[in-house]
This record gives structure tokens, C-alpha cells and sequence, in this order.
């Protein structure tokens, strides 16, 4: 049934054996055509940037041109080995081929490998898997030729010995995991291999018409789509031997390691089906073993914590069923006919149980299944999860879809848009794709082998953990309609787990609820009272939780229109005893049950002017949400020792500090003028890494124990830093025009000489002073950069700018003017050479400042605003939403409608003003934008250039709201430094602005010579 293949030689087999391309030395590429590649082995410390050579002088110190991007490095993936003797992370280039790299952290030795990436350690830290990204080369090419989908290269995969620092790799690999805990198997699926192409004009479909259309065809034909299963090995790393087993589809391990199940997916169903579908086997037997067999699909395998238990879900039953009818019916269809055409009908899936013992998995919920809605089934979109104790399984439901009739006529193309609408029809095609695959949470006992639905149409989101009696139901179905201009509002209740049986306990809550750990209580910040309140989901009891305790635990920087959200909270202590929340600056722990308070931190963050918070410390985050949501908290702070990160309110330093939760004030670690981040604890040691970085340090990382005593830097991701004119940046205070104390901050080139005076870009949004000792590498962007605009001969100012509801054109005059007028009067800058940059809100507040003053020598605002009153009835094409919500409680701060605030919107509407703008004018506004409606940038530039005013706009096709090509970035980087250094610097005036380009003529500019490394010729 398998071609299973055993082998005890080192390298891997011929056809996937290891093959890096040209790197440096003729040695190298023979060690590499063996399938083997040693790299060098590095014991010394990691110099300090620019240490390998001498100290550079700033008189002889390059300037920071386009041709430097493509070399400057980020570090990616930083991770631990579980015992804390290794560290690996990968360089990745912006336009360059990477590396990744692993170091002992011990004895210092350093293992690299081209193209490395996503490091992954063994369990036993013995042996580090990585992917190997295509060669810069060959994505370039494939750029060129236009290559998409299976045509583009793909990533391979290599394996590295930490004892020797061999490599073996294995190419097209499309995924690999190691077990999370034991064993040394390493399981890859490959892509697909690359196949001849054929003739398409045959098979194809006819030409779509208009967008609606060819999104219709694409989503047929990726229903057309069958994916089928492809090569598989596991790899005994230890041993060197591997098995191969053809076409699976998806794998998963069990956390021990004992076993892996994956699933079979054949090309041809009707000759091969019998060899479809989940199979177990484990280290010590690599026999495959089905425990479910027939053609059909296979999703979402799971184990329990244990490894011995695992759930799917599948449909092969109800295609067994079809193809049955089907022939009972008598119909002449070829074979391989009947079996597609019941595959692209909509199939019903049952749920699948085995467990340790069992000769084969069993239909534990299927539509007869007592407790399920009628019409209803698992959802082969949904994933499946076991509780901890292995006791709950649990998954999603939903409504069979129903299939047309046959003679059904075709749909009139045409929405309509009705008053009564919960969410407008933009909202609900863009969610069309995620409600045809919604689901609902529900429950099985395995024990009592009972379900229980726990989610419905009017509470669609139910959050578990691992508490044993209530998840969290998190409504929105009552509120959908006014998020449209207010904002968007959950009910919550507590859902027995038991009965499924749901008590409401808080009505149109502002802020997002969450679940204890312990299933006691639900939480959330009562907006309007700004008082933190918590319900029993025993019996629904409303607790105050911080009423009593005399400190803000609202926002009260935040400066919009809509009720101010809280600080948060850290997590809930062990049996849901406590919970510990924060104000602006200290820790809070509150009993619920007597609503006693102490402050955890004894008052220490708000008498250092610091702001402290709890950081777990372990490498299992969970990656942001897009957008704030219900949550379900998994476990409770450790009991022992805490640590906190700090960041100081005034000079912005940052540091670690550790925290005795049961008393005491916070210990210092680190604290210093830099920005210390991404902490990160070894998994069964004190090990850690971190990053540390400012305005003129990269975060590169960094290792210590979990005291953070004597630190040690283990990369340096740039070192040709030294080699150019940066900056310097530091923090000013000025006053507002009326009258609030601000900051902003003010960078110099590192050469900057007193006695010269020099231009100066103005780049504004909101709050930048934050940004006080983030680094910013060279790159190419919609933006200025900072780095090199300053390394170029600039001064960079950036203010912060605050906000009175219904006035934020008049807000940002107040913040921005000022700012200027306090550096101008240094006399280090040339009044008549000073240029503005903004994007997006940034961008809308420029618009406006033009139209108040004529201190600015040139301006660039993409993507802006410039008429409120139409902008308020505009749509975010990315979302669907309305616009409304944005004017009235968010970001453009009017406070109000068009209607009852019409003042406003005319004063705050450049739009209504533009025949006073004097300035030349740069814009970038795409004419795909997904948040601000690209016609803003037609009624804008229309209207300065009937008016005679000096204007350019560049649109990029297709683009969104930013520019996501690279290639466009560069396009539009060389363009705006032109434009700036021919005002500001007196550089030649490009052709551009003088000649216009015709339709006919446009793009053809080829600025990419530009950034070409230095060293590489021009093509």
C-alpha cells in the first residue's frame, strides 16, 4: 500500500538530497554535492557593530543611498532550544539571501546555513530543522516571468546535526514539525512535484465578463480543486533513517511523540479511494495503521495532551452514500465522473473518534446525533481541540448547505440595500466567503458519549478553556447594525458546558469580555462608569470590582470622541482567587469574592513614573488578534516570581524588572535609554533572549538567565552601519498654541555642525514621541526614512500632536506650528527649506495645515482626506464598513453627523479652503484603497488644479491603502526624495515635474539601477 523506505546512510536519498547553489569556495560546493555541508565553526564573542574593523571618522562616513536596502538585514523567528544551551534566528535580507543561524549559548560555537529560516529545535536540543527560502535570484526571475502559484520556486528544508553542524537538505518542502515533546522524528510533506505544463485552451472556461465574474470563475474553479495528498517522509534524524509514504495530505503529531496520524488524499479516487484516509503510526512501528479507509476528505486530526486519543472530521460516508445512489439509480456515467461529480456536490461530514486500543475510528456525532439542531452538522471548516483532561472534545457545527435547485435561474446581479440591513451589503460580501464557512462551538463527552451544543445563531461566539463547567458566550447579533457610526457591542453569558443552556450576564458591553481560567467569573471594563466589573457564571452576581479604589483605570490620554477604554489587566492568580489589573502605572490585585484590593507593585510604577507590565515569558504566545475580541483566559499567573517590563512616561527608557506577587516592591534588572523587547524564556531553564535597541542601535539579540545578569549580544545583523552618516535623535518640549506641554522628537545627521543651517522634514500622525528609541533601518517606503533623509543632509522633527473633539484640523495647526517654530528659533535650520510628510491621518492633517499657513517649502499627504462631509458616507473597502463610525467616535474626532455637527465638518474639511494653498503639493493615493475612498485624492488634486496650484499624484494600480510591492515602494521612494531634495536640498528639478507623463507613457521610468547593491551590475 506504501512505499516504504529505510536507509541507514548519512545523506539522504539522491533525488532529495542536499544541493546548495553557488556560495563561495570551490570546497564548499563539492561538501554540498555529497548532500552534507559543514559550516564554519565560530567560538568568539560577537564583536560589537563595527568592531571587525577600525573606527570610522564621521567626516569619512558614507551617505545612506537607495543602493544600501537591499543588504540591511532584520532577525526573524528568535527561539530557544528547551534546555537553554541553543539559540538560533534567521537574517533575512529585504532584498538579499539570509541566513540562519544557531549558536551554543555555553561554549559560544556558531553554526550558519544560506537561505535559512523559521528555526525549530528537536526536543532534546540535539538537532535544529529549518526552511531554506529560494534563492534571491530565482524569486527575481520568477518575478520577471510572471510565475505564479506551483511555477514560482519553493522553499526547501534543512537539517542540522548541533554536534557537528551537518546540514542535509530536501527540496520543495511545504511543511515539517518536530514533536513538541521526545523522540527525534522529523515529519515533512512535500509540495507537489512541478509538472509539464499542458494545454489550457481546451479545458478552459469561458472569459469572464466583468469582476464579478472572474471572481465567480476563480472561486469555481478553486472548487474544481481537489487537494490531493503528496510525498511524506518521517525522519529518524538520529539514526539517518526515513520512511516514505505517498500521497498524504495533512499530518499532526501527538505532543509525546508516541504517535502521528496523517491523512490520504489520492489523485484518482475511483482507482485509489480504498487507500484514502487516516492513518496512525509511531517511531517504534512504522507499519501504517488505518483507522478509516474510503474515498472521501479528511480534516482537522487532533490528539489530546495525552496522544491518546484523536478526532476528524470527515465526509466519507456521505460520499459512500452518493456513489451508492448513484449506481442503484442506473446512471451510465464513467466512474471517474460519478465520483467527481459527488466530490463537487456539497457533502455532509460526520465527526470521528479513536482512542488508544480501538481497531478504528468511530462516528461519534452525525446528523441523528441527539441534541443537534435539525439540518445541522460538524463543520468541515472548523477546528477541533481536546480539553486538557482529555474529557471534552470539542468542535463546530453549522447548517448544511443547501444546493439550488437544477432549474433555478441564474441570479440577477444587483444588491439591494435595505434600511433594516444588520450589516450593509458591503460589509456582507466582504464576509460572504467567512459566513458561508461559519460555524458553531459545541461539545462531546466523551465519558458519557454526549453532546451538547454550546453556540447559535443569536450567541455565534463561544470561548473555552480548560475549566470544566462554563465557557463564555460573547454576543453581537443585537448591535450589528450600528456599528456602522457608533461602535461595535457584545452581550455576554456563561454557557454550561453541561446543558448548553446560556445565562445572560452583561448587556452592550464597549470593551471586549474574557473568561477566569478557572470558569468562576466573566470580566469586563464598564466604559461608561470606567469601573472594572466581573459576573458569576454560578449564579450571574455582578461584582465592582475597583469602585472602591481611588485610581483611574481608564485611558485618560485617549483623545477621542468614544468612551475611553481601560489600561487592561495581567490574568487571573491560581483558582480565579484574584485578578490583578492595572492602572497607568502599578499593578492591582482585587479578591472578587470580598473586593479587597493591594497594590502588587506598592505604588512603585506611579512614584518612578513608570509603567509596569506583567510579561509572560515562555515561547508560547499566541500571535495578536486583528482586532480586539472575547477572550477565554487559558492559565493563571505563576505563583513564584513575576516579570514586569517598564517603560518610563517621561524619557521613554525601558527595562525589566522582577516582582514578588505576594508583596514587596519590583527588583530592577535592566533598565536603560534603549528599547528592550521579545523576552523570551527557555522552556526547562533560566535561559532567556531578548532584544535591545535605540535610534542608532539595531535589536539585535541578546541572552542572560532569567536575572538578566551580565547580558550578552549573539548577533550583529549589520555591521556596515558603521560605515554611514546616521543620527542622533533626542526628545524637545514645547508648548501648544494653546496652551499643553508637549513632546516631539528632534533627530540630527551624526555629522551636524551648529554653525550650518540645514532643511528639515516634518513627518506628523499622532503620538510619535513613543517611538523614542525604536531603530529605523534603511528601506524604501511610502514614508520618508528617517535614517536616510537625515544621513542626507536633513534635520527630521516629529511632534506629537492632542486632539479636541470636533476641531482636529485646528489641533494639529496648534501642535505642529509650534513644534517648528521651537527648532527654527535654534537657528540651525533654514526657515524657507522646510517640507512636511504624512500618510493617511498624518497625511489629512497636512491638507489641512496647507490651508492655514505657508511655512512649509513643499508637502507629500497619501492617501488623505479632504472633504469630511463625503468622506463620512464613504465605505472601507477592506472591511465593508462605513466610514460614519471613524467621524463620530474614532480617529477623525468630529463628534458628531454631518447633520448635527455640519460646523465642523465645513471647518475641518480642507476640501472648503483649498483656494488658499500656496504650497507645492505631492500625493500618493491608490486606487484600490481599502480605507480611505481614492475619490478623496480626485476632489483634492481636481480642485488644486483648476485652481493653478503646483500638484503630482501618483496612483498605483491595484495597490491598497499602502503599497505592498516592493518595486512600487522603490518607484515612489525615488520620486518623493526627488521631489523633496530638489526643494529642500536644491538638487536638479527631474523632468517629472516639469514634462507630464501621458496614460500611454506611464510606469516606464526605470528607477531600479537605483538600488542595486554596490558590486552588482545593473541588468
Amino acid at each position: 500500500m506504501f512505499n516504504k523506505h529505510y536507509s541507514s546512510h548519512a545523506s539522504l536519498s539522491a533525488s532529495r538530497s542536499s544541493k546548495f547553489r553557488r556560495l563561495s569556495t570551490t570546497a564548499l560546493l563539492v561538501c554540498l554535492a555529497y548532500g552534507a555541508y559543514v559550516p564554519a565553526i565560530h567560538a568568539a564573542p560577537v564583536p560589537a557593530d563595527g568592531a571587525a574593523a577600525a573606527v570610522i571618522p564621521v567626516s569619512a562616513k558614507k551617505v545612506i543611498s537607495h543602493d544600501v536596502y537591499a543588504n540591511w538585514r532584520s532577525i526573524q523567528g528568535n527561539v530557544l532550544s528547551r534546555d537553554g544551551n541553543w539559540a538560533a534566528y534567521a537574517l533575512v535580507g529585504q532584498e538579499s539571501d539570509g541566513e540562519v543561524v544557531v549558536r551554543n549559548l555555553k561554549d559560544g560555537r556558531e553554526f550558519r546555513a544560506p537561505r535559512g529560516t523559521m528555526p525549530a529545535f528537536s526536543a532534546d536540543g540535539r538537532y535544529l530543522a529549518f526552511a531554506i527560502a529560494p534563492t534571491r535570484i530565482e524569486l527575481d526571475k520568477a518575478k520577471k516571468e510572471k510565475k505564479k502559484g506551483d511555477d514560482l520556486p519553493k522553499s526547501g528544508l534543512g537539517i542540522m546535526n548541533l554536534a557537528t553542524g551537518k546540514i542535509e537538505n530536501l527540496d520543495r518542502v511545504k511543511r515539517f514539525a518536530w514533536p513538541e515533546e521526545g523522540g527525534n522524528f522529523l515529519a515533512v510533506l512535500f509540495d507537489a512535484p512541478k509538472e509539464a505544463k499542458k494545454d489550457t485552451k481546451k479545458d478552459a472556461e469561458p472569459a469572464a465578463k466583468d469582476d464579478e465574474d472572474q471572481q465567480a470563475a476563480a472561486a469555481s474553479a478553486a472548487a474544481k480543486k481537489k487537494d490531493t495528498g503528496t510525498e511524506f517522509l518521517l525522519i529518524d534524524v538520529a539514526n539517518a533513517k526515513r520512511s516514505s509514504f505517498k500521497d498524504v495530505a495533512d499530518f499532526t503529531w501527538a505532543k509525546n511523540g508516541e504517535l502521528l496520524a496523517f491523512s490520504v488524499i489520492t489523485k484518482d479516487a475511483q482507482k485509489d479511494g480504498a487507500r484514502e484516509g487516516v492513518y496512525l503510526i509511531s517511531p517504534q512501528d512504522l507499519t501504517p495503521r488505518a483507522i478509516m479507509a474510503g474515498a472521501g476528505s479528511y480534516k482537522h486530526m487532533n490528539f489530546d495532551e495525552a496522544g491518546r486519543q484523536l478526532a476528524f472530521v470527515s465526509n466519507r460516508d456521505d460520499l459512500a452514500k452518493k456513489h451508492a445512489e448513484a449506481d442503484k439509480s442506473g446512471k451510465k456515467n464513467a466512474d471517474s465522473d460519478k465520483t467527481d461529480k459527488a466530490e463537487k456536490e456539497i457533502t455532509a461530514f460526520n465527526l470521528y473518534y479513536w482512542r488508544a486500543g480501538d481497531s478504528e475510528a468511530k462516528a461519534i456525532v452525525t446528523a441523528d446525533t441527539a441534541g443537534l439542531p435539525a439540518g445541522w452538522l460538524p463543520s468541515e471548516h472548523a477546528s477541533l481541540s481536546f480539553s486538557k483532561d482529555g474529557q471534552r472534545l470539542f468542535f463546530g457545527t453549522a447548517e448544511l448547505a443547501k444546493a439550488d435547485p437544477k432549474d433555478a435561474p441564474e441570479p440577477f446581479k444587483v444588491d439591494l440595500w435595505h434600511w433594516k440591513d444588520p450589516e450593509l451589503q458591503s460589509m456582507q460580501k466582504v464576509r460572504a466567503e467567512k459566513e458561508k464557512q461559519r460555524s458553531y462551538k459545541a461539545v462531546f463527552h466523551i465519558a458519557e458519549q454526549r453532546f451538547v451544543q454550546l453556540a447559535n445563531k443569536n450567541i455565534p461566539n463561544v470561548l473555552i478553556n480548560d475549566n470544566p463547567r462554563f465557557a463564555m458566550g460573547a454576543s453581537d447579533v443585537p448591535y450589528k447594525m450600528q456599528q456602522s457610526w457608533d461602535a461595535l457591542y457584545h452581550d455576554a453569558y456563561a454557557v454550561d458546558l453541561q446543558t448548553g443552556q446560556a445565562r445572560l450576564l452583561a448587556q452592550k458591553l464597549r470593551y471586549v469580555p474574557s473568561l477566569s481560567p478557572g470558569g468562576k467569573y466573566v470580566m469586563a471594563f464598564d466604559a461608561n462608569t470606567s469601573i472594572w466589573y466581573c459576573w458569576s457564571t454560578a449564579d450571574g452576581s455582578k461584582i465592582n470590582l475597583t469602585g472602591k479604589i481611588k485610581v483611574r483605570f481608564e485611558d485618560a490620554k485617549r483623545d477621542t470622541p468614544e468612551v475611553k477604554d481601560a489600561y487592561g489587566f495581567a490574568g487571573w492568580t491560581e483558582g480565579d482567587a484574584s485578578v490583578v489589573l492595572y492602572d497607568q502605572f502599578d499593578l492591582w490585585e482585587v479578591n472578587p469574592q470580598t473586593q479587597t484590593s493591594r497594590n502588587v507593585t506598592a505604588g512603585y510604577g506611579r512614584k518612578h513614573n513608570l509603567e509596569l507590565r506583567y510579561v509572560p515569558v515562555d515561547m508560547e504566545k499566541k500571535p495578536p488578534a486583528d482586532e480586539p475580541s472575547p477572550v477565554a483566559e487559558a492559565k493563571a499567573l505563576p505563583a513564584d516570581s513575576w516579570i514586569l517590563a517598564a517603560t518610563n512616561e517621561g524619557n521613554r527608557s525601558t527595562g525589566y524588572y522582577q516582582q514578588n506577587p505576594k508583596s514587596g516592591e519590583p527588583v530592577k534588572l535592566i533598565h536603560g535609554d534603549k528599547l528592550y523587547a521579545g523576552l523570551i524564556k527557555a522552556k526547562k531553564a533560566d535561559t532567556v533572549v531578548f532584544t535591545q535597541q535605540s535610534f542608532t542601535e539595531f535589536p539585535d539579540v541578546w541572552t542572560s538567565n532569567l536575572a538578566l545578569q551580565n547580558p550578552q549580544k549573539i548577533s550583529n545583523a549589520n555591521p556596515q552601519q558603521a560605515q554611514y552618516n546616521w543620527g542622533k535623535q533626542e526628545m524637545i518640549e514645547y508648548t501648544s498654541l494653546d496652551g499643553k506641554k508637549l513632546k516631539a522628537l528632534l533627530a540630527k545627521p551624526e555629522n551636524f555642525d551648529p554653525a550650518k543651517k540645514y532643511p528639515m522634514m516634518v513627518y506628523i500622525y499622532e503620538n510619535m514621541s513613543d517611538g523614542l528609541h525604536k531603530y529605523v533601518p534603511p528601506a524604501p517606503s511610502q514614508n520618508i526614512n528617517v535614517t536616510r533623509y537625515l544621513s542626507n543632509g536633513y534635520i527630521v522633527l516629529r511632534p506629537d500632536i492632542v486632539y479636541k473633539t470636533g476641531h482636529p484640523g485646528k489641533s494639529a495647526y496648534n501642535a505642529v506650528v509650534p513644534a517648528v517654530q521651537k527648532v527654527l528659533a535654534q537657528g540651525y535650520v533654514d526657515p524657507k527649506r522646510v517640507g512636511i510628510q504624512g500618510h493617511s491621518w498624518g497625511a489629512y492633517q497636512i491638507n489641512y495645515l496647507i490651508t492655514q499657513t505657508n511655512m512649509f517649502r513643499a508637502v507629500e499627504a497619501g492617501a488623505s482626506m479632504a472633504n469630511m462631509i463625503s468622506g463620512y458616507g464613504g465605505i472601507r473597502w477592506g472591511t465593508g464598513m462605513s466610514r460614519a463610525f471613524q467621524y463620530e467616535k474614532q480617529q477623525s474626532r468630529i463628534g458628531g453627523a454631518p447633520w448635527n455637527k455640519t460646523a465642523e465638518y465645513i471647518e475641518n474639511s480642507p476640501i472648503f479652503h483649498i483656494d488658499k494653498v500656496q504650497t507645492p503639493y505631492l500625493t500618493i493615493h491608490n486606487d484600490d484603497d481599502d480605507a480611505v475612498p481614492w475619490y478623496q485624492a480626485i476632489e483634492f488634486f481636481t480642485a488644486l488644479r483648476q485652481l493653478g496650484k503646483e500638484a503630482y499624484w501618483f496612483n498605483f494600480n491595484g495597490e491598497k491603502h499602502g503599497l505592498k510591492e516592493r518595486d512600487n515602494m522603490k518607484f515612489y521612494t525615488v520620486h518623493m526624495a526627488e521631489f523633496f531634495d530638489h526643494y529642500l536640498l536644491g538638487s536638479p528639478r527631474p523632468e517629472w515635474m516639469d514634462k507630464p507623463v501621458p496614460y500611454l507613457e506611464r510606469g516606464k521610468r526605470d528607477v531600479m539601477g537605483q538600488f542595486k547593491p554596490v558590486g552588482v551590475k545593473a541588468e
